[in-house]
């Protein structure tokens, strides 16, 4: 099985694109349709990595690519697959070949534990938000919502073999 934390969230899948199980994939503002050079995607479907085989992927417009996927035939395939999480593999060469600050991501983060200093686990990343280009972390602190802004000062440790965040926040922060 494909664990997350060896791919990297590049973006959604958003809605389909005519009758042949062609489909829309959002990308996150940092990624390009270069990031899906690759034979397979991984969707995210209840809670485990998928692999898709792309037979092919083609720029709609800056944020949004048209994909095809070897085992999606038909527009009621492709709607199965709504606001699916879309991953791509980690390279080894990604990580080699750029500064560890280059090659961090927010996205890296989903589906990691929280802890705050001061508060204890405080939940899950579950999402980035891109609001007006100010992104957040949305953490799912038992059923409620809690959104942290992604502020390099905040992140006091990554400690990505237990796939955990140290936060050190403002006082009241989490009380909002």
């Amino acid at each position: 099985m494909i664990e997350k934390h060896t791919c990297r969230q590049i973006g959604v899948i958003v809605k389909t694109h005519g009758i042949a199980g062609e489909m829309v994939i959002r990308l996150f503002d940092e990624f390009s349709i270069d990031d899906m050079d690759t034979e397979f995607l991984f969707l995210d479907l209840d809670g485990g990595l998928v692999p898709f085989f792309l037979n092919e992927a083609r720029e709609k417009n800056q944020s949004d690519v048209l994909v095809k996927f070897e085992q999606v035939q038909s527009d009621k395939a492709a709607l199965s697959l709504m606001d699916a999480p879309v991953y791509v593999n980690k390279t080894s060469e990604e990580s080699a070949g750029e500064d560890a600050a280059e090659a961090f991501s927010a996205y890296q983060l989903v589906g990691y534990q929280c802890q705050a200093v001061g508060h204890g686990h405080i939940g899950e990343i579950i999402a980035i938000r891109d609001i007006s280009k100010n992104p957040l972390f949305e953490i799912d602190n038992d059923g409620e919502e809690l959104l942290i802004p992604i502020v390099e000062h905040f992140i006091a440790g990554i400690d990505d073999e237990q796939q955990l965040v140290i936060f050190d926040l403002p006082e009241g922060l989490i009380d909002m």
